[in-house]
């Protein structure tokens, strides 16, 4: 939801001659239809200029170059800023050879060419054109001009967007204290970028410090510039998103709830960013545990968004993914598979089947169809899919090693416990190697690995696996931790399981007294070791 800043150029004018006259008529009337909106209309009179600037007064003239600058810029302003981007590259390096690499136009032409590539997708190379252009500019202008805050602007923005959010906090902290000192702390341009900078802040770690920024970026817009503008409303939105980002759902919960009512009123419900609202206050009813409550949000934002951006749009496809996964969370896996089917089918036909959006639907339909009691199903499913996630995304991507997890798992459930043993066992070898030992994801699989070994009949090395598994996760999530709690019933079952049955009794029992302290005598966890715990007794009492 960051805004970007666009820098219009000021047009040069000519004086003198009936050419020039013309000229100037020309280029007048394809301002004002760039003016009235009409930029298709734009591009076609700027063109038409532009070619007979070359062939009239020669292609460095600076009427010629003048054209073709804003045929670029029209061109962008029409959808076709993969095409500006080149434009503006070729005017950049015409204006730098004739007018001078730090002529304040070849700067605008090599910021507009850096916006116009990044606003394509190539954020990589926007953010290294714009770290070259504010360079520049500091050198030519100064560091305090807006035009060098300008690009360093950019420059952050699109750090950001390269997943390099340190270093657009350092970057960005810098034109925010520019900004405040040269235009004010009031100024829209330095709020834009303290809005953007709170972002790249929680995205670099630190949420927490992200919810302090955005409630004075809040407070500030909302005085400047109003409670219902549009800037406003988007400082609101991402300060929710932090909220959230730190655990505290239920508060993001009630700060979307505000959002959406102002949006609707003040945009429109139909509006994209009303639509995201909503769309996120699912998500994080979701995570709040309230998931039936989103079943039926993200449901009605699927069908809104399918009405006013299409059917096929990239947000549509997400909310339907998300009502999907809500779905199945909430108890109706049967569903949640027919969902996921219906969009795996319409993401093909828009992607293709090796897209990865497409191949998250695929791995998700795979896992609730297992959930559907269909293991056999689900087995030729992640199949299917750990083949293309392993050609398209590489061995070793966390996905590809995700669906490798869920395959083994569905193996085991279809009751094949040897194999399901046997491709945990392999699986880990590569979590380790690429996560670590210690990874989250890397101890799920070590577990699964122990409880498969102990179910093919493999007890005395199901039995190590476990405490294994134990020792790494009180040491990296602590004794009391749930997902420690889960290893050291394990553990304990194991080790009874291999002959050990005193032994058992006395984990079972210290379990017995952890569960009961952190979660209460009655949790149907603490039950389950209890009741462990009484069985290995009785045959221990008949031993």
């Amino acid at each position: 939801m960051q805004s970007i800043e666009r820098h219009t150029a000021d047009m040069v004018r000519v004086g003198g001659g009936v050419v020039v006259d013309d000229w100037a008529v020309r280029r007048a009337r394809a301002e004002a239809v760039a003016e009235a909106g009409d930029h298709a209309g734009a591009v076609k009179l700027f063109a038409e200029i532009a070619e007979d600037g070359c062939r009239v007064l020669g292609p460095d003239h600076p009427d010629t170059l003048l054209a073709r600058h804003r045929h670029a810029d029209c061109l962008d302003d029409a959808g076709g800023t993969a095409e500006a981007a080149g434009l503006h590259a070729a005017v950049a390096a015409d204006r730098a050879r004739i007018l001078g690499p730090d002529h304040p136009d070849t700067l605008l032409s090599r910021h507009l060419h850096a916006y116009c590539a990044g606003e394509s997708g190539d954020h990589e190379l926007a953010a290294r054109l714009h770290a070259a252009v504010a360079a520049d500019r500091d050198r030519v202008l100064g560091a305090d001009h807006p035009e060098a805050l300008l690009s360093h602007a950019e420059h952050a923005y699109f750090l950001g967007l390269t997943d390099r959010a340190a270093e657009a906090v350092r970057v960005g902290a810098a034109v925010v204290a520019g900004r405040g000192r040269v235009l004010g702390g009031d100024h829209p341009q330095t709020l834009m970028s303290r809005h953007n900078h709170a972002s790249h802040v929680g995205d670099a770690g630190d949420p927490e410090e992200a919810v302090r920024l955005y409630a004075s970026v809040v407070e500030d817009r909302a005085r400047v510039l109003g409670p219902d503008h549009a800037d406003t409303l988007m400082s609101r939105h991402n300060q929710a998103f932090y909220v959230s980002a730190t655990g505290d759902f239920a508060g993001a919960v009630v700060l979307y709830d505000g959002i959406v009512r102002d949006r609707a009123r003040v945009l429109g419900p139909d509006h994209p960013h009303t639509l995201l609202s909503r769309h996120n206050r699912a998500d994080s009813l979701d995570d709040a545990g309230r998931t039936r409550e989103a079943v039926d949000l993200h449901a009605a934002v699927a069908a809104d968004r399918a009405r006013v951006l299409g059917h096929d749009h990239p947000d549509t496809l997400l909310s339907r993914h998300l009502h999907a996964h809500c779905v199945g969370a909430s108890g109706d896996p049967e569903r949640a598979a027919d969902l996921y089917a219906t969009l795996v089918a319409d993401r093909a036909r828009i992607a293709g089947p090796g897209h990865p959006e497409t191949l998250a639907g695929r791995h998700a339909h795979a896992l609730y169809v297992g959930r559907s009691e269909a293991p056999d199903e689900a087995v030729r499913l992640f199949v299917s899919v750990v083949e293309d996630r392993v050609r398209i995304l590489g061995p070793d991507h966390p996905d590809t090693l995700l669906s490798r997890h869920e395959h083994a798992f569905h193996v085991g459930e279809a009751g094949d416990e040897d194999g399901a043993a046997l491709l945990f066992a392999f699986l880990v070898q590569d979590r380790v190697r690429v996560l670590g030992a210690d990874h989250p994801h890397t101890l799920v699989s070590r577990s699964e690995h122990a409880r498969w070994a102990g179910l093919s009949g493999r007890t005395l090395i199901a039995r190590d696996l476990h405490a294994g598994v134990v020792e790494a996760r009180t040491r990296v999530l602590g004794v009391d931790h749930p997902d420690t709690f889960v290893s050291r019933h394990l553990h304990a079952t194991s080790v009874g399981d291999a002959g050990e049955v005193e032994e058992a009794v006395r984990l079972l029992a210290a379990l017995v007294v952890d569960r009961a302290w952190v979660l209460g005598v009655d949790h149907p966890e603490t039950r389950a070791s209890r009741h462990a715990h009484e069985r290995f007794a009785e045959r221990l009492d008949l031993g």
